[in-house]
This record gives structure tokens, sequence and C-alpha cells, in this order.
């Protein structure tokens, strides 16, 4: 047994570690190396940072942690013991892992069965899984949603009650894949008091080094696979070369202090020429809730344009009922004729999306096919389709990436690669769906450059106010499914009141100016 020291030099057993990493190799099914030789301890009540690029290996290491994916060669201990057979079974009821994509983990007919599953097969008595459940879902803001199912919430909201099937587990351990992505401000203070406030072992993955800065002391920063440094969260922040050597260098952003930057206008938008135009319009769900009321909008060619709110408040629905997915009630006209079913089906050809969520629109085995399936549907010659393809991976920097598998790609890779497949129809409109979730700094920058170049019409949903900043000249506020606000970025900037309005806080995620 090593022995270790106390302050008065009397000597100590160390205690076990958590989980002790030893030689972990990972090898996909197309046979590259995603982990290559971790070596890693993390301890009781350690509070770790786990960052580095997009594609370095961070949510393959977590998934070893708790038996979802198996280690090619080397070995992975949990409080001493291999993690297999009746210890990976108990492991899975100590351990909770939030994933990027909330839907991985909400599966039954009403918030409450989802939540209640963790805690009813850990075995406890009937009285004590309700009260978890009610109190976990109140915890995270959605005891009002208790007996809806998840595929009627928000993104945010699905990812508020993904967390609370973990927090009614009151897990020894929690860990968390970009915990932040996609969450409004009020929400994002919401998951910051209940990390802050979790007294096990956390693990976090996410590029918001601000958000973490007070509620983790460790940062294990892996590079291509490896773990590169494992040092305390303050030296990597007070280390800018490091940050920059491992895309975590969030500098760029701090421009928008003192600096606000608006795209110039484009040409069409001055002879107000309508591209879409909503009037009255009105759209519910099957269950018959409200999703959007009255909106009467128009939006003219050639405008970035910006559409905000809090978690629920009907962006991503009015996404798609301007690409047709969703109809409601109310007149919609597309270059003033009538959205009719018959237009609806050319409308993919003219507006594209890329989703929140990259791996809903991702589905061919390469790349190239990914890229290509438009231009294929629209019947253009195989020499058209190769060169939008290799335009459109030129332009998000995949190039060479025409034969990789888009799942086993990053989360990040997979967002540029969903924004190349649709850059490739050449449309007329482009949707981006919180577009900076998942990416780290350095893609997120490389993001930022790409869009800015875009001529068509784009319209941008998304919490992040540096995109704001910088991508849009008008500001679209939804609450509650209404339009409450419709005016310049930088009307909108300047807007003091937008927090008592529906708790529209930008200050805790970009308050740069502030320590």
């Amino acid at each position: 047994m090593h022995l270790m020291h106390d302050d008065d030099g009397h000597p100590r057993p160390r205690r076990t570690p958590l989980f002790a990493i030893t030689g972990l190799i990972h090898r996909y099914p197309d046979g590259r190396e995603g982990l290559k030789g971790i070596d890693l301890d993390i301890h009781h009540g350690d509070r770790i940072a786990l960052v580095g690029h997009n594609g370095s290996g961070k949510t393959t290491l977590i998934k070893h942690l708790n038996g979802l994916l198996a280690a090619t060669s080397g070995t992975v201990h949990y409080k001493g013991e291999t993690l297999a057979g009746d210890r990976l079974a108990s492991l899975r009821l100590e351990v909770g892992v939030l994933f990027q994509d909330p839907d991985d983990q909400l599966f039954c007919s009403t918030l409450f069965e989802d939540v209640a599953f963790g805690p009813m097969n850990q075995g406890l008595p009937q009285k004590v899984v309700e009260h978890r459940t009610k109190e976990a879902l109140r915890r995270v803001g959605l005891e009002h949603f208790t007996y809806k199912p998840a595929h009627h919430l928000s993104y945010g909201q699905k990812k508020r009650a993904a967390l609370a099937t973990l927090l009614a587990m009151n897990p020894e351990v929690l860990i968390l894949d970009e915990p932040t992505a996609n969450l409004d401000p009020r929400q994002e203070k919401v998951f910051h008091r209940l990390l802050a406030e979790f007294e096990g072992t956390l693990i976090c993955i996410t590029h918001n080094l601000l958000f973490l800065r007070s509620i983790c002391n460790r940062a294990v920063v892996l590079s291509e696979g490896r773990v590169h440094h494992d040092y305390g969260f303050e030296d990597l922040i007070a280390h800018p070369a490091s940050l920059r050597e491992h895309g975590l260098d969030f500098t760029f952003r701090l421009s928008c202090c003192g600096d606000h930057h608006h795209p110039a206008a484009a040409p069409a938008e001055a002879n107000g020429s309508s591209l879409f135009r909503l009037r009255n319009y009105l759209f519910h769900y099957p269950d018959n809730t409200v999703a959007l009321k009255e909106i009467n909008l128009a939006v003219r060619e050639g405008e970035k344009i910006a559409l905000v709110g809090e978690n629920g408040a009907g962006k991503s629905t009015l996404a798609g009922v301007l690409l047709g997915l969703h109809e409601g009630h109310g007149d919609y006209f597309y270059q003033g004729q009538p959205v009719t079913s018959r237009l609806k089906k050319k409308l993919w050809q003219r507006v594209g999306i890329v989703f929140q969520n990259a791996a809903d629109q991702l589905f061919c085995p390469s790349c190239r096919e990914e890229v290509a399936f438009g231009p294929v549907q629209l019947g253009l010659a195989a020499a058209e389709v190769e060169r939008r393809v290799t335009a459109a991976l030129h332009r998000v920097q995949l190039d060479g990436c025409e034969e990789r598998v888009p799942l086993n790609m990053s989360g990040g890779e997979r967002k540029r690669l969903a924004v190349a497949a649709v850059l490739a129809l050449e449309p007329e409109v482009l949707i981006l769906d919180e577009p900076t979730a998942g990416l780290d700094p350095q893609g997120e920058e490389m993001l930022l450059a790409i869009l800015e170049q875009l001529p068509m019409t784009t319209i941008l949903i998304t919490h992040d106010i540096f995109f704001i900043t910088r991508l849009s000249r008008r500001t679209i506020v939804l609450h509650q499914g209404r339009i409450i606000r419709d005016y310049a970025t930088a009307d909108f900037l300047a807007d003091q009141h937008l927090q008592s309005a529906n708790d529209l806080d930008f200050t805790f995620r970009n308050d740069c100016s502030h320590g």
C-alpha cells in the first residue's frame, strides 16, 4: 500500500482512487483510435473539467466510466474493482451521465415515469420514488410538466428533464457532457446552482470555461486521445498558451466589450421585398398545447435576423413553420405566394436548416454521401454534385474527411458537416438552430468566419449574445409563443427591460467586462 504523510509528517494510507484508468485504448469500428493510452486517477470529491478540442476523446472517455464502451485494451477500475459483471451493474446505479442530446435518455410516456425510472431500478420503496421524482422535477423547474411527455418539451426543457432523471438517483458521481448547450441564460444559472450544490464527484465536459470557473477545481486536458495536461483549474485559465493550444481560447469573444459589430445591410433589404410573411398565425401541438400565438412577421430578402427567447418560447417551432414542417392556422406567404401543400414540398430546396442536434439530420455512411445527398435529390449532374461537395466541405474545414463515418465524428465535427450538407443545396434561406452548441472556442471562431461570409438570408436561433452581435442586424424576441420585440440588434443590445419581460438575462453568460 502506498503511503502519504499528513501535515505533521506522519504516514497515512493513500485512499484508493474512485476511478483508476491505466493504459486505456479504444478503437472505433473503422479502426481509428479514439483513446491512445489514457492513465488517469479520479478521486472521491474531485470536481473535474474535462476539456480539449472537438474530437480529442472526451465523450469516448466518459463512456468508459459507466461501461457504455469496453476498453480495446487497458483497464478501468471503479472503487478498486474491474468494471465487469455485478460491479458494472451496480456502477450504473451510482454514476449518472448527462449526454449532449437529452433525447438519448428520455423514453417514457411522461416525465414522471422518466424521472422515476432510475430510483425504481435502485429498488427503492414507492413512496421514496415518488418523493425523489417530484423533488428532482421541482429542482430543475419542471414540476408543472410532471405528467407531460418529453417530446412535447423544448430542447432546453428536455435537457433539464434529463438532469432530473439523474438527480432523482442521488448519484455518487455526476458526469455531464456539454450541460449548458442550448440553454437560455436563466436555465444556465439553474444548472450552475445545481452543480455547485452537488456534493459528490463531478466530471464536466464543456468548452464554457467561464461557467465552470467557480464549480471545478481540476482540469484534465485531452489532446488526440491522450491526457495532455492534468492540473488545477485556475492554472489552466491563467495559461493563455495552453488555452490556444487546445482550442479553448475564448478571448476572441471579448471583442464584444465596447465594440459592437453589426453586418452591413444587404442591398436587397432596402427594397422591402418580402421573402416570408406570416399573418395572425397560430400553431398548437396534438395535445392542444399552444406553441405560437398571433404571429405577425415579415422577413425580407438578404436580412440577417436573430431569433431569441427563453427555452420553450417557440423559436424552433417557428422555424418549423417556415420550413413547412408544422402547419397551423393563419396566412403564410413565401415570395408573395400562399404556402400551399404543393409549395411546401419545394420549400426544402429553398430553405435550409441546421438543427440543434446535428445527428438528427445525418444518416449516410460517409461524409461525401451526406453532403451529396441533397444535390443528388435535386437531380444535378455528377460533376456538379462533386463540385458542391468539395466546396462545402472546404468551407467548413472538413477537407479530407470525405470517407469518414459521420456518427464516429465528434459533436463539433458533426455540426460543421450538417452545415456543409445544407450549404451544398445553395439555399436562398439558411436557418441555424443553436449553431454553437457543442463547439469548442476554436470551432466557434471558425464557424463565425464562415457565417459572416454567407450571402443568403439568415435566421439565427441562439442564446449566444456574441453571435447575435456579430451576425444579425435585426432581433426578434419570442416569449411564451408571442413576438414581444422586433427591432434593430443595436436596440436589442441596449434594452434594459428584457430580463423583467421574460428572464432573458444575458449578463450571466456574457458579462465579459467583469471578473
